[in-house]
């Protein structure tokens, strides 16, 4: 079954308003623009419990995107980002600082919540670049790759590598086919770049899952 894309702001439609901008601490900042009024966002509908929740989180759940793909695709289990927002933060998968900083998707925690929950197998890639982690990607197993959210735009010049996460899910002849949660709406599901345009992006680290047919259970 062919993998859904999905959007890490609920709809691939809403990804045409996610504005970046670079920062020297941190790399670089996503956020939504005021496009619309934001009592207009259907938060709800995807498992938050407030406006404001949706828009702090929206801008950091990219591997849970990844994740909801893997388990449409995969699976019967069917949960709302803000369900699995909740069982990320009861496995650690993020680590908010007082301060309200958050750390993630920390892998580790990451990997052993999906083999545990989900029956995923999953194996860290590091130090690893793309030509050689994307030929392990086939049919039943995928990369959730770190990359910069820059990628969304190829032409970008001396992007940052690393601070977002898309879904590897192919390789066709050098070229690299991923889903971007935050993409622009008429490619997030149909993103392809040539493995060494893609390699300009990627911290060369990542995660490699495949799906164990029958482990997961259904919900």
């Amino acid at each position: 079954m062919a993998l859904p894309c999905v959007s890490q702001w609920g709809s691939l439609e809403r990804n045409n308003e996610v504005a970046m901008r670079r920062v020297e601490e941190s790399g670089v900042v996503v956020s939504l623009v005021n496009t619309e009024p934001w009592h207009l966002i259907d938060w709800a509908r995807y498992g938050y419990r407030s406006l404001e929740e949706y828009l702090f989180w929206s801008r950091k759940v990219c591997g849970l995107a990844c994740l909801q793909s893997l388990l449409h695709g995969w699976t019967d289990v069917r949960l709302s980002m803000g369900e699995l927002l909740d069982r990320a933060l009861d496995w650690e998968c993020y680590v908010v600082e007082p301060s309200g900083r958050v750390h993630g998707l920390v892998y580790r925690p990451f990997m052993a919540w999906v083999r545990s929950e989900f029956g995923f197998d999953c194996r860290l890639v590091e130090h690893t670049p793309i030509c050689a982690s994307s030929s392990q990607v086939r049919p039943g197993q995928v990369l959730i790759a770190s990359v910069s959210p820059e990628i969304r735009d190829p032409d970008t010049r001396q992007p940052h590598r690393g601070g977002h996460l898309v879904l590897v899910h192919g390789i066709d002849d050098g070229v690299v086919l991923f889903h971007n949660p935050s993409g622009y709406s008429h490619n997030s599901d149909s993103a392809s770049l040539r493995v060494e345009e893609f390699q300009r992006f990627h911290a060369d680290r990542g995660i490699l899952i495949s799906a164990q047919p029958g482990a997961a259970p259904s919900r």
